[in-house]
């Protein structure tokens, strides 16, 4: 085995899952982080099969699945009046795929990868490191941060996002760019749910142009209400941009009562705005001694639920294409292999479902009914 040290641009949870199983397989990592600290904003998002199978290999799961809730059933219904126009149980989910999808809470699924990566090499974590840019050579590559710190390794993964930084300095001329979607977000404690919200806990109602979704986290003490809606132009950056429910209701006011009645308790300062923003897939994830992972590497929109479930799975392929190769030409060359055809194909149809979510008159097709959840990253052939 001729690789050594490994880097990490991005401790968010891909960068952190691709971490842990790179330290469970016996390798050196460091983890560069932007923020001052590591940490989630709150928000939630779905965990399914395909990447719990990835979460169990990492010895996660478990924990996370108590934290987190399991709803029975993912309704689909009629924007402007509640009806149910479809059902799907979880438990057929469940017999189809291996496995239920979780309602997580980012913040813990966070928590739970970086104790861990913290358990293997504590003083390998580094908060307050914005990367500029990275020099490669024969026998290593050299990041450079703007606190004027450099590190070399063997190699640099490059799992810091959609508006990847180490993408952009490898591959300058395609820019993330606005895609004309503008989201919003809360989390709403349980007291401020309406009870006919409650009872049907996940539940997606497409509307023309928008959407809003919304699912219980943590057992059902909070609710998540996410709305995804098409716009002509957005300017500012950022996707923790404070916003009014007024503006969150009008910009939904065909919707359901119900609907508009959970928006307007959202409480002071637990609403937030973020424009979506999208890149071309790449043709090539990997250059030199550096690869891309995550968001990085395939930009998700959030239609399909399948961002941090793409994520996960990068990471445990990378680790195990690194278990399985002599140097880091091979296990670049198997983990891009292994990948790329999934991670681009998933972010084309995810693209795809988005016009379809914000079009009442089309049909959905979700995760699971494009069989994406049967995806097995632990014993996917690298």
């Amino acid at each position: 085995m001729t690789i050594g040290r490994i880097l990490i641009v991005g401790g968010g949870i891909g960068g952190l899952s691709a971490a842990l199983a790179l330290q469970q397989r016996g390798f050196e990592v460091t983890v560069y982080e932007r923020a001052t600290e590591f940490k989630e904003i709150g928000a939630g998002l779905i965990v399914s099969a395909n990447a719990r199978k990835a979460l169990q290999n990492l010895g996660i799961d478990a924990a996370l699945a108590a934290a987190s809730s399991c709803s029975a059933t993912l309704y689909t219904c009629d924007y402007r009046t509640g009806a149910v126009a479809r059902e799907v149980s979880r438990k057929e989910i469940s017999q189809r795929f291996g496995l239920p999808s979780l309602e997580v809470h980012r913040a813990d699924l966070h928590g739970l990868l970086l104790k861990a990566v913290r358990h293997h090499g504590p003083e390998n974590l580094h908060p307050g490191h914005e990367f500029v840019r990275l020099d490669q050579h024969e026998n290593g590559v050299r990041a450079t941060f703007a606190n004027g710190h450099t590190d070399t390794a063997d190699v640099l993964i490059g799992a810091d996002g959609n508006a990847s930084a180490v993408r952009s300095f490898l591959f300058p001329r395609e820019p993330p760019k606005f895609n004309g979607q503008v989201a919003f977000r809360a989390l709403i404690p349980d007291e401020l749910v309406p009870d006919s919200v409650r009872r049907m806990g996940l539940a997606m109602h497409p509307g023309p142009k928008r959407y809003l979704l919304h699912y219980p986290l943590r057992g059902g003490r909070i609710m998540n209400l996410i709305g995804c809606g098409q716009s002509d132009h957005w300017e500012e950056e950022g996707w923790a941009i404070p916003a009014t429910n007024e503006e969150f209701a009008t910009a939904y006011w065909d919707f359901a009562p119900h609907l508009l009645a959970l928006i307007r308790n959202i409480p002071p300062g637990a609403l937030f705005k973020w424009g979506l923003r999208d890149r071309e897939p790449l043709p090539e994830w990997t250059c030199g001694r550096v690869a891309m992972l995550g968001d990085a590497a395939h930009p998700m929109t959030p239609f399909l639920g399948q961002g941090a479930c793409l994520a996960i799975e990068d990471s445990l392929v990378l680790a195990r294409a690194f278990a399985a190769s002599s140097d880091v030409a091979e296990a670049l060359a198997r983990y891009e292999a292994a990948r790329k055809p999934r991670g681009n194909g998933v972010q084309l149809l995810s693209r795809e479902e988005g016009r379809a979510l914000q079009d009442p008159d089309k049909v959905r097709r979700t995760a699971a009914d494009r069989d994406l959840l049967a995806y097995d990253p632990v014993n996917a052939s690298v």
